[in-house]
């Protein structure tokens, strides 16, 4: 049975999670971050489609969730309090999705600051690394981290460019975790 790896990444194989505040960095990697046991993703990938939604304080959103196995809550547990201390917020919003077609397929930056995305089962998430839409992309490996900079993280910040890899009529499902930032007031 595999175990669930969050330990602090190491130096050589990891960039660290804070290098997503550098004006020039749009995309930060944790390859191999979450390694679950094959056995508690089965039983979701079974029931997909589906998508639950919370928000609130990383030690409370379990309770907001449905029945998870123990690896799958812990590793969300995890990974929502390390995301709120590098965003510095009392509050994230989660969404663990079990995805059986293209959702988003084009090529796009989202309206946030940061999105932590990590692909559980099922192929990873597709990125660029520069501006151009039509470029090449990259794919993230299942189980690592990505920490996409969005558009509204801040004057001299370029946003990641990426898409959910198309997987319609292919057989294939995922299992993703995605967490944000609060939404920001806006004025009015």
């Amino acid at each position: 049975m595999a175990a669930l790896s969050l330990l602090e990444p190491r130096a050589q194989a990891h960039q660290r999670w804070d290098a997503i505040h550098h004006p020039q960095t749009r995309i930060v990697i944790d390859k191999d971050a979450v390694l679950l046991p094959r056995g508690d993703i089965e039983p979701l990938l079974d029931i997909a489609p589906f998508g639950y939604r919370v928000a609130g304080r990383p030690e409370t959103l379990l309770a907001e969730l449905p029945p998870l196995p123990e690896s799958l809550g812990r590793c969300i547990a995890v990974l929502a309090a390390r995301f709120a201390s590098l965003m510095q917020c009392e509050t994230v919003r989660v969404r663990l999705e079990g995805v059986t077609g293209n959702a988003c397929r084009k090529v796009h930056a989202d309206y946030t600051d940061v999105r932590l995305i990590c692909t559980l089962a099922g192929p990873g998430t597709d990125y660029a690394l520069d501006d151009d839409p039509e470029g090449p992309l990259t794919r993230l490996p299942t189980g690592a981290i990505g920490l996409f900079k969005g558009h509204a993280f801040g004057e001299g910040h370029r946003p990641c460019l990426h898409r959910s890899p198309p997987i319609e009529d292919s057989g294939e499902r995922r299992l993703v975790l995605v967490i944000d930032t609060p939404p920001r007031a806006t004025a009015g």
